[in-house]
C-alpha cells in the first residue's frame, strides 16, 4: 500500500509539474506535443529557428537585398510587376510630398537616403529599388520629359529629390549624346531679304579712301624717312658693323 500510495502522489507531482510548464513556455511552442519537454535533446523551438541553407547563408531565401534588374533596367518597365504598380501612368503621378501646412516648398529635399537611413515618404525613385536612372532606360527618362517642348520637368511636379534629379539630368543628357534621346531644336524662319543687299534699307558700301588713292589706311603704315640726327647716332653705334654700298661704275 506504502509503495501504490506513494507513486502515485509522484505521479501526480510530475503531472503538476507538466502542467506549469506547459502554461509558462511561450506561445510558440504551445502547440509542440509535451512529451518533447521531457527530453531536452530535442528543443521544441529548433522548428521556429532559421537555419542556414544549403549556400551556408543565415538569411531566408526569400530575402532580396539587390534587384534583379539592376543590369538591364529597362526590362522592368515591361514585366507585370511594373504594370500591376503603376499601370500606364508615370512613376511619379499622383505622388505627394510629405510637408507641412498647404503650400508645398519651392524646393525637394537634398536625398532621401542617408547611409542607412531612410526618410518617410521616399520620393519616386528612391521608393522603387527597381527604378534605375541608366541612359539606356529609355522609356523611364521619356517619363520626366515634356513632350511638347521637350523640357525635363521640375523636381517640384514630379516629387523626386535634388540627388535623383541630377542624376536624372545627366542621364538624358548622354542618351541624347548617344542618339537614344530626342531633343527639339527651336525652329527660325529664313527671311533671304533680310540678308541681301538688295533690300532698300540697305546701300552699296563705298570704297575707303586709301584704296582710291592707293596709299596705307593709317598714316604710320606709310615710310616715314628717319632725321638725320637718328641716322648718325645709329651709324655712331654700329660703326664696327656697317659697310658703305659703293656705288656702282
Amino acid at each position: 500500500m506504502a509503495a501504490a500510495s506513494g507513486s502515485m502522489l509522484l505521479r501526480n507531482i510530475m503531472g503538476h509539474l507538466v502542467v506549469r510548464a506547459v502554461l509558462r513556455r511561450p506561445f510558440w511552442v504551445q502547440n509542440t506535443p509535451s512529451t518533447s519537454l521531457l527530453q531536452p535533446k530535442q528543443l521544441p523551438f529548433r522548428i521556429f529557428s532559421t537555419e542556414a541553407g544549403q549556400d551556408g547563408s543565415a538569411e531566408p531565401a526569400a530575402f532580396d537585398s539587390e534587384s534583379r534588374f539592376k543590369e538591364k533596367p529597362w526590362e522592368y518597365l515591361e514585366s507585370e510587376e511594373y504594370i500591376e504598380r503603376y499601370g500606364s501612368n508615370p512613376v511619379w503621378f499622383g505622388y505627394r510630398r510629405n510637408h507641412k501646412g498647404q503650400i508645398p516648398p519651392q524646393k525637394t529635399r537634398k536625398t532621401c537616403i542617408r547611409r542607412e537611413h531612410i526618410c518617410g515618404n521616399p520620393c519616386p525613385i528612391c521608393r522603387d529599388q527597381n527604378l534605375f536612372l541608366d541612359y539606356r532606360n529609355v522609356k523611364l527618362l521619356e517619363q520626366f520629359i515634356c513632350p511638347y517642348t521637350g523640357i525635363t520637368y521640375h523636381p517640384t511636379r514630379t516629387g523626386i529629390c535634388m540627388k535623383k534629379y541630377k542624376q536624372l539630368t545627366e542621364a538624358i543628357q548622354q542618351a541624347q549624346d548617344n542618339g537614344l534621346l530626342f531633343f527639339h531644336s527651336p525652329f527660325i524662319s529664313f527671311q533671304y531679304q533680310d540678308y541681301s543687299n538688295q533690300h532698300p534699307a540697305v546701300t552699296t558700301t563705298p570704297p575707303s579712301p586709301a584704296l582710291q588713292n592707293k596709299t596705307a589706311w593709317y598714316d604710320w603704315y606709310d615710310w616715314q624717312q628717319p632725321s638725320e640726327k637718328d641716322i648718325a647716332l645709329i651709324r655712331r653705334i654700329y660703326k664696327d658693323y656697317l659697310k658703305e654700298e659703293s656705288s656702282p661704275p
